[in-house]
């Protein structure tokens, strides 16, 4: 019996565990210059992750199979909530729905400016398992044109620095932090995101370049959050072969984080966790 005990009280401790971690992924997957059934299977081959933020996804059809995919081989079923800019490189966010409820969903159009690129798209998730609220952030910001871009940044850390519960945002950023002289040699819209500590960077523990372009060896895409973590592993997918791409893979690479809940992020979590509970006041959005 007190074998029993011991082996139930240790799946009950390793449960906690498991539940006081975000498994996160981010990924722009060039759906528009890759096969998307590609994309989807290298999706799949990923297990244990419970969030994914992807960009440049060409619109719902690629949005079904890259929820399918995310789902395959899980224990869980997923949703997901599919940007309306960016014709046909829109933003998706793939989610364990049996560990997180939607309950609500948005996109900060005042940031992409002019119209021409994608708006941001941010879903509030609350966690089933550790009664946290968070909001979930994926990003594609200007290329070419670096005053948008950097006008960009200025409005995202404004936004994140007003809002009352833990930020996590992800995705393409091109802010050319360079693999090797980063700290000197990156694009300003990194410093304009990051200024008084709003966002903070989940530093992969290697870097290595995150676009195929040979002409660029720099960290274009990231993972960054409002509450600093304690503890974490971020890592940039290498795959045999992936770069240079060619037109079935994208010219991206996935970026994956485990990020252990902190007590700072419990804290800011709980300032809507009345209203949550509450949740009549607000909009549900999960199927």
């Amino acid at each position: 019996m007190k074998r029993i005990s011991f082996l139930f009280g240790m799946i009950i401790a390793f449960s906690v565990l498991f539940a006081e971690e975000l498994s996160i992924i981010s990924w722009n997957v060039e759906s528009t210059g890759s096969d998307e059934h590609v994309v989807a299977k290298r999706i799949a081959d990923f297990q244990g992750y419970d969030i994914w933020g992807l960009s440049e996804v060409e619109g719902k059809n690629a949005a079904q199979l890259f929820e399918k995919a995310a789902e395959k081989g899980e224990e869980h079923e997923f949703d997901s909530v599919l940007g309306s800019t960016g014709d046909d490189q829109r933003l998706l966010i793939v989610y364990n729905k049996n560990r997180f409820k939607m309950l609500e969903s948005f996109e900060l159009h005042e940031v992409n400016i002019n119209g021409r690129v994608r708006s941001p798209l941010v879903a509030k998730l609350h966690d089933r398992i550790t009664d946290e609220t968070f909001l979930f952030m994926v990003n594609h910001l200007y290329r070419t044109k670096w005053y948008y871009r950097h006008k960009q940044a200025k409005l995202l850390n404004n936004w994140a620095s007003r809002q009352k519960v833990p930020v996590i945002a992800v995705g393409d950023y091109n802010f050319d932090w360079d693999v090797k002289r980063g700290e000197k040699k990156h694009d300003r819209g990194f410093d304009y995101l990051t200024k008084d500590g709003v966002f903070n960077w989940v530093r992969p523990n290697e870097l290595v370049k995150t676009q195929s372009h040979h002409f660029f060896n720099s960290v274009l895409d990231f993972i960054f959050t409002t509450i600093k973590p304690e503890k974490y592993h971020c890592e940039i997918i290498v795959e045999s072969g992936d770069f240079p791409d060619n037109e079935q893979t994208s010219d991206h690479r996935p970026i994956a984080a485990r990020i252990t809940i902190s007590d700072a992020f419990r804290k800011a979590s709980s300032a809507s966790l009345e209203q949550v509970k509450k949740h009549g006041d607000l909009k549900l959005v999960e199927k």
